[in-house]
């Protein structure tokens, strides 16, 4: 066992196993935490294959080659408090799915500089006033990729910082104004959006011509939403995918001439029509390299 480098121990029978001897441990994948991972001093990746939350504790501090640490439920930090501004600083590249409650755990982020992505979520417990600000993450200089859920009833969701190194971003459950969603299409090179559950203000989208200048890939999920776009938008968009939408979309859209592929999914009538005519348009132009894919609904 000595020069395991892999080692999975996602079955209930194996979760006690001793890492004593386990020097050249590279990859985990386990149900639970073990007691003894502290001595895996060469682990690089942590793979929690549970659905139960878990926490992080001080021990990750001293495994210095750890970059990547996924939960398939819920992590957050546990020293409540030990953690300090001065704390020392962990190497970890990848964090999901964080739960950011309170004060402390946006500590732990903190200390935590060189993430390139990051999935959490979101919890009104951070802070109770209204309107709920989600916390700042600018400080991330070296975030690429950044999925966030906004879990909490009876406040609002507001975005009002995002590092400016983003070329991937998820936002669920927002509720996002024209000056966020300018914010978000400002951001110099995003590549990859996803909206999901998202309500923008006025439930209309009026991008400027100066934004999302890097967009390639736009997928709007559970929305309702009237996109104001013409071929002066989206400069560079190469896919749009349309999940459970509910608005009819404009043929201006078509007219995007990096556009190569629009889907549709279990979206309204009148949304696979539009995407329809939008393909005959573009035939009638000489464009045979737009494609449209629609899922039914069956509605």
């Amino acid at each position: 066992m000595k020069l395991v480098k892999v080692l999975d121990l996602s079955a209930k029978w194996l979760r006690e196993t001793k890492f004593e001897k386990l020097d050249f441990l590279r990859f985990l994948r386990a149900s639970a935490m073990p007691s003894s991972i502290g001595i895996c001093r060469n682990l690089e990746y942590l793979f929690m294959d549970t659905m139960i939350n878990g926490q992080l504790q001080n021990i990750i501090f001293k495994m210095v080659k750890l970059r990547h640490v996924h939960f398939e439920g819920e992590v957050n930090w546990y020293e409540r408090e030990i953690i300090n501004e001065s704390f020392q600083k962990n190497n970890l590249e990848v964090l999901s799915t964080f739960l950011v409650e309170d004060e402390n755990d946006m500590k732990f982020l903190r200390c935590s500089p060189f993430l390139h992505r990051l999935k959490c979520k979101l919890s009104s417990g951070y802070n109770t006033s209204k309107p709920y600000y989600y916390p700042t993450l600018d400080f991330l200089k070296h975030l690429e990729s950044l999925s966030i859920l906004f879990r909490a009833h009876g406040v609002l969701s507001n975005v009002i910082s995002l590092p400016l190194t983003l070329r991937n971003l998820t936002l669920t459950s927002f509720q996002l104004n024209s000056n966020e969603m300018k914010m978000i299409g400002e951001l110099p090179k995003l590549e990859v959006l996803k909206l999901k559950s998202a309500v923008i203000e006025d439930y209309k989208w009026n991008p400027n011509e100066d934004e999302f200048q890097q967009l390639r890939f736009l997928k709007l999920d559970y929305m309702g939403v009237q996109l104001n776009v013409s071929s002066d938008h989206f400069s560079r968009l190469g896919q749009l995918v349309l999940t459970r939408f509910m608005t009819a979309i404009p043929s201006s859209l078509g007219d995007i001439p990096t556009l190569v592929k629009i889907e549709v999914r279990w979206c309204e009538k009148q949304v696979e029509k539009s995407a329809s005519k939008i393909q005959e348009e573009q035939k009638e132009y000489g464009n045979e390299l737009l494609k449209v894919m629609i899922i039914s609904s069956g509605r």
